[in-house]
Formats: C-alpha cells, structure tokens, sequence
C-alpha cells in the first residue's frame, strides 16, 4: 500500500477528510499545498507505527545483502547499509566459511605486537564512514581478494512521497498510527485508544506468526 492510501486510512478512522484527489502520486506529502497540516501529522504517526511495526520482528521484507569486496593488506570495511540494521548472517563467497562476531577488545588483541593476515574468520563493528554507513573490521587482516557476504535486516526509510510503497504489514502500521492519533487527541479519556491498542496486538503477532512460518529457525514472538 502507498503512503497515501495510508495516510486516507487512518484519516477516515478519524473521520477527516482524506487526501485531494488533485495531489500528484509523487507529491511529497511533507511539502506540497494541497496537504493540510492534520493530514501531515497523521503521515508522521504512519512512520513512527511503521518503524514500531519494523522493530517487533526480523521481517523477511527487510532482509537484503550487502557484499564486500575485500582488498590484500586491509582491515576496515565500510557496508553500503546505514546503521539500523541487525546482521542476520555473515559468509565468505570464496570459501564458505561463516564470520562469527567478535568484540573489538578481541580485534585490538591481535594487532599487537604484530597483525595476522589470512582468510577472515571473524568481524566487529568499528564506528561509520562519512555518509552514516557502518564499518566492519575483519580479523585476520584478508590477505587476498575475496567476497564477504553480509545478510542484514534493514528498516526501510521514512515514507515521504505520496507513492511510496511501505514494506511491512500494513493493517498493524494503520492500527498504530490510528492509536497515536487517537491519544494525541485525547477525546475519550483514553478507552477507544486502548481498544485500538488491543486490535493492534493481535494484529502484529498474526502478521508475526505469519511471517515467521516462511523460515525454518526462528521463534515465534508476541507483543506484549
């Protein structure tokens, strides 16, 4: 579902009026005349419902990865990612091998008094480069050129224009931005709010239960 059919769905549940039919499908909802300011706060409360929705679980529609390309002498690393992800799983292409993660209290132990070199075997986060991306260290230091896949979940970007398509499921993302609205309006003493409360924990652990049911190791999880 785009950003505006989901914009309109909670704004219905507020009885407000939807979006202008006018507003072009590239519009950029936080700019554009033709959106009120209640129309652009409840487009806020859609991205923060779906980055609530995207922090319950390791959704299988976030999950991409990013290679790197190692090079003979060096250590550091940087994955063209961000820096909200969580590494599901980490591999060398050339050998097979997995990386297991260590601490960088454990990468400083071997660089002194001399660094090993060889296929890496293990890795640890070491801050971001310049445009917010995270650096990984390999350790030992590669000492030829060798492919190192890195299997992440990675939140999608805040919806901005008007067509942008939302990647987790939509009903909870709907249900969570109603509920906020609902309490930023504080109309009813908070009762409705918590039965929309209730609506949106069942409808995240289905979506959980669901998703889940796609891979062959992970748990169930429940919100709470």
């Amino acid at each position: 579902m785009d950003f505006k059919s989901l914009i309109n769905e909670v704004l219905i549940r507020l009885r407000e009026d939807t979006l202008s039919t006018t507003l072009g499908s590239s519009a950029n909802i936080f700019t554009d005349p033709l959106v009120s300011d209640y129309q652009r706060l409840v487009a806020s409360l859609i991205n923060d419902s779906k980055r609530n929705v995207e922090s319950y679980h390791d959704w299988l529609v976030l999950r991409e990865t990013v290679n790197i390309t190692t090079a003979s002498g060096t250590r550091n690393y940087s994955l063209s990612s961000g820096q909200e992800v969580k590494v599901v799983d980490v591999i060398n292409q050339s050998t097979g091998n997995k990386l297991v993660q260590v601490s960088r209290q454990y990468i400083n132990s071997t660089l002194y008094p001399s660094e090993n070199s060889g296929e890496p075997l293990y890795y640890a986060f070491n801050g971001a480069d310049s445009s917010n991306n995270l650096k990984v260290d390999l350790e030992p230091k590669p000492n030829t050129v060798q492919t190192i896949s890195f299997d992440i979940v990675k939140q999608q970007s805040n919806l901005t224009l008007a067509n942008d398509n939302m990647k987790v499921p939509e009903q909870a993302v709907i249900l969570g931005a109603w509920m906020r609205a609902i309490s930023e309006r504080g109309e009813d003493g908070g009762s409705q709010a918590s039965v929309v409360a209730q609506e949106f924990k069942e409808s995240i652990n289905q979506a959980i239960i669901k998703d889940s049911g796609n891979t062959q190791y992970e748990t169930e999880w429940v919100a709470t």
